[in-house]
């Protein structure tokens, strides 16, 4: 297996804690319906999740129903992921963005380490910048 970029592990993993670890299928996220499966499947979303950005959003938020207090989600084949939709495709890096901006933001209260939320994305090396301008695009 060749990589081009390594990530070190202490910039993805939290130093202590129950880590809750999702990995998912980024060729089977080609529509909205793959992304919300994928998430549902993933994350064990609750039945009450509404299958649009809007639930997507408010579960990552949120995420009570899961007994971890920091989480990590891999997304392999990122280059697939809404490849024929560059709109949705924006809208979901930017999805993954808030909720990880909005999980920092949260206050750390005594005697308790702060919730972390972090997002790997996979690619083959050959798109690994391309995907990066996207990810970083406003």
């Amino acid at each position: 297996m060749q990589n081009d970029i390594t990530v070190a592990v202490g910039h993805a993993l939290p130093p202590t804690g129950l880590i809750y670890s999702a990995r998912m299928r980024g060729q089977e996220m080609a529509d909205s319906d793959g992304v919300f499966t994928q998430f549902y499947e993933a994350l064990r979303l609750p039945d009450y999740f509404g299958w649009n950005w809007d639930a997507l959003r408010d579960c990552l938020s949120d995420l009570h129903w899961i007994s971890a207090q920091h989480f990590l989600l891999t997304v392999d084949d990122t280059d697939a992921v809404l490849s024929a939709n560059p709109d949705e495709r924006r809208f979901f890096f930017k999805t993954l963005q808030r909720s990880a901006e909005f999980w920092a933001a949260q206050p750390e209260l005594p005697g308790q380490n702060r919730t972390t939320f972090r997002v790997v994305m996979l690619c083959p090396p050959e798109l690994t910048q391309q995907t990066q301008r996207e990810l970083t695009a406003g």
